[in-house]
């Protein structure tokens, strides 16, 4: 029986690991920089700083949190004077609240709104907030400069560091049954582009190796053709007009030589239309390809629980 349950992590609501840090670069006259970001959004923030490093939401140290979804009521103390850039959900506010406090601002093309400076448990913050993306980027430091720096670095990109579109491939159907000597996916994909969509924007990606790749290429094939439905008492239907309904991952598996990569979407959460495509044919949720997906595309959303 298909169970809805989410994916949450200890504190939920929060992403409980960090995507693995993009290549490092240098920028004229400063040090080192890695590239971070979600939703076509992406800040430049020092190489050094280990991303991830907080506790429900709240920072511990120098570093970078996903916060989209919200926290928990944990509520663990911040250190004072660290910086850090917090991806964090939109709020709506009144339209009063935004002329008092907020100037806009276009970024690449894009509207958003730049908050006016205050001040955080010793450090200085500025926040950038994008509303038609629902993201706000929050920046601390204590350090003016480096505020600035990060500040300046926000951009907006069509393609992430590690090879995800900001929207994710319209490849999703169920198509027909393959012949038994068929693979889902060819063999002998040198890697893997994990990119892991909240609705029609990027979240998280992730770029693994042969041995990734090989693992799930097998798990796919031993599933079931067809998509899987879960019946109608064990899903909330509020769910099937959440914003997880149109979320997807979408993998890329790459291949040595002039070998076109082979995209696999996979649907894990509402009421229909649940399990992953070639864009020829459709295979049913399966615990082993599911477990796999979700964690090298690093997908933290909801999801439709099966058997073994």
């Amino acid at each position: 029986m298909l169970v809805l349950a989410l994916a949450l992590t200890a504190c939920a609501g929060t992403h409980s690991s960090a995507p693995r840090a993009q290549p490092v670069l240098d920028v004229q006259g400063g040090a080192p920089t890695q590239w971070v970001g979600t939703h076509g959004i992406e800040v430049a923030v020092p190489a050094a700083w280990k991303l991830g490093r907080g506790w429900c939401g709240t920072p511990q140290a120098n570093t970078v949190l996903w916060n989209e979804d919200g926290t928990t009521l944990c509520l663990p103390s911040q250190p004072p004077g660290l910086s850090v850039v917090e991806f964090n959900g939109y709020l709506r506010e009144p339209p009063g609240w935004y002329r008092r406090h907020t100037t806009p601002v276009t970024i690449d093309g894009v509207h958003a709104r730049r908050s006016n400076p205050r001040t955080v448990r010793g450090s200085h913050e500025v926040q950038f907030s994008f509303p038609d993306r629902r993201i706000t980027v929050a920046v601390l430091s204590p350090s003016r400069p480096l505020l600035r720096q990060i500040l300046a670095s926000v951009r907006i990109v069509g393609m992430d560091q590690n090879g995800c579109p900001t929207h994710p491939t319209p490849l999703f159907r169920r198509g027909s049954r393959r012949h038994a000597a068929e693979p889902f996916v060819p063999e002998g994909a040198v890697g893997l582009i994990g990119c892991s969509y909240q609705g029609r924007w990027l979240d998280q990606s992730n770029r693994l190796g042969r041995r990734a790749a090989a693992r799930l290429t097998h798990t796919l094939d031993e599933a079931p053709f067809g998509f899987s439905h879960p019946p109608h008492h064990t899903i909330l239907r509020s769910t099937c007009g959440s914003t997880w309904r149109g979320s997807l991952i979408v993998v890329h598996l790459r291949y040595a030589g002039a070998r076109p990569s082979r995209p696999v979407a996979a649907h894990l959460i509402g009421c229909s239309h649940l399990g992953a495509s070639n864009g020829r044919s459709g295979v049913m949720l399966r615990r082993p390809w599911v477990n796999q997906i979700t964690r090298d595309a690093r997908y933290f959303g909801a999801l439709t629980t099966i058997p073994r």
